[in-house]
């Protein structure tokens, strides 16, 4: 009897370690995305960089849209925009909005060494943790899907390629047949 050629027993073992490792990739972001229940957004109040209040019913769009949360001394949330401007469309840019967990003068230091890199995204101030408080967030950056004032969706963290979340953050404002 002769002995199995060795790539016969290596190829297999390589494709179980692929498909378990996608499997697993997989699984790993389901985890992240919590789709839970839909809730309405709360109720609470932001800042323009000019320090105007905003209500949470006027930070966004109409429609669908993204709220980004981060913070200026978070590497992630440093990450997470990083990635976002190597895949940014127009769309992209009207439908997300950025609030900095920061007081007003940090925040707009935050935001003049970003924004000409995203001219239509809104930028806003969270100087006293209201919406921090009111989204009961975990940490930074923290991405929510937001429809007609529903919060679909929410994203805490980000992997270490942010790439990895395109397809997530595109398919939500550049829904097919909208």
């Amino acid at each position: 009897m002769r002995a199995a050629p060795m790539m016969d027993i290596v190829r297999p073992a390589a494709a179980r370690l692929g498909v378990a490792t996608v499997i697993a990739v997989a699984l790993g972001l389901a985890a992240l995305v919590s789709a839970a229940e839909k809730r309405p957004l709360p109720a609470f109040q932001v800042a323009t960089l000019d320090g105007m209040a905003v209500d949470s019913p006027q930070v966004g769009p109409a429609g669908q849209w993204l709220l980004i949360y981060v913070t200026p001394t978070s590497a992630a949330s440093a990450r997470l925009l990083s990635g976002m401007k190597q895949w940014e469309t127009p769309e992209l840019d009207a439908r997300t909005v950025v609030v900095i967990g920061a007081p007003v003068a940090d925040a707009a230091r935050f935001v003049s060494a970003r924004a000409a890199e995203f001219p239509s995204v809104r930028w806003l101030a969270d100087p006293q943790s209201a919406a921090w408080q009111a989204l009961r967030l975990t940490g930074t950056p923290y991405i929510l899907g937001v429809k007609d004032g529903q919060i679909a969706w929410s994203l805490a963290g980000v992997l270490n390629d942010p790439k990895a979340l395109e397809s997530v953050i595109r398919s939500w404002v550049e829904p097919k047949g909208r």
